[in-house]
């Protein structure tokens, strides 16, 4: 199953589409735009959301305080 669905997945978060609304939003990459709904949290709750990825790779992609223009509030 997940070789059928990965690719219909995947284009959600790496379309330069996708990437172009989440700058335009102000975030920057795949963990912000993942991440975006956890609202404006350090790096912690987003590295235990993405257990499977190296912990110091989304601590350093995810900079804590980081502010989106026009989400109120969310990073």
């Amino acid at each position: 199953m997940w070789a059928l669905f990965e690719p219909i997945h995947a284009v959600a978060y790496f379309a330069p589409e996708a990437e172009a609304a989440y700058e335009e939003v102000g975030l920057r990459g795949y963990f912000a735009g993942r991440a975006a709904p956890l609202g404006p949290v350090g790096p912690e709750p987003v590295v235990a959301a993405f257990f499977t990825f190296a912990p110091a790779m989304v601590a350093r992609a995810r900079k804590p305080g980081r502010r989106a223009r026009g989400l109120r509030g969310r990073s």
